[in-house]
């Protein structure tokens, strides 16, 4: 009960965002596993939906992880898109999209509020972007996932050259082309050696 109040309190301090940034990731490591579930065993069509799925575990480890905001604001981009969908199958006007709109509006409701948490811990911190390491670890990332894709998709023709194979399934052919933005993405996280010493923001003040 305590964790419900504190969870749902007025940010105050520093603390007070970084339990809030912490436990948003692992709901949305929560809402993502009982997606899986819900796909799998009840609808039956976890194929079609594996990437939903995916993305909201890269977010969450991302929010977990590096603070940004640009992932927060992307994901309540993705959450509403998510919802829009889910309304628009639940009243039949379309097709395709989930049909749990519960976790759909949970799914928004707990994005914007990591949102508007994730500029107030930046503001508390008092932190600076740094321009030069925003670039230089943008290019890095794009390069590394460039080169992960490109050696999967290589590996896959002459693997499939060799046993004969003269088709690759769609579910393959997205898991190929779909790895270099989740690459890139994951290839940000402040804890790799080369963005240990380049980090994005910088604290201009400790706060008190």
């Amino acid at each position: 009960m305590d964790l419900l109040k504190r969870f749902f309190k007025k940010i105050e301090s520093l603390e007070d965002a970084e339990f809030f940034l912490n436990s948003t990731s692992y709901i949305l490591f929560l809402i993502g596993f009982l997606q899986s579930i819900l796909f799998t065993f009840l609808l039956g069509s976890f194929r079609n939906f594996y990437m939903d799925v995916l993305l909201i575990f890269i977010f969450g480890v991302v929010i977990r992880f590096s603070r940004s905001r640009v992932s927060v604001l992307l994901l309540c981009i993705y959450s509403l898109i998510i919802l829009i969908g889910t309304t628009l199958t639940w009243f039949g006007i379309a097709a395709g999209g989930g049909n749990n709109i519960f976790l759909a509006l949970l799914l928004l409701f707990f994005s914007v509020r990591a949102a508007k948490v994730s500029f107030q811990f930046h503001k508390l911190k008092d932190t600076k972007l740094v321009w030069k390491n925003i670039w230089i670890r943008h290019v890095i990332a794009l390069g590394f996932a460039f080169i992960l894709s490109s050696s999967l998709f290589i590996s896959s023709v002459f693997i499939a050259k060799s046993w004969g194979i003269t088709e690759i399934g769609s579910l393959h052919g997205e898991i190929i082309f779909e790895s270099l933005p989740i690459s890139y993405i994951l290839l940000l996280l402040p804890g790799l050696p080369w963005a240990k010493k380049r980090r994005m923001y910088i604290v201009s003040e400790i706060p008190s």
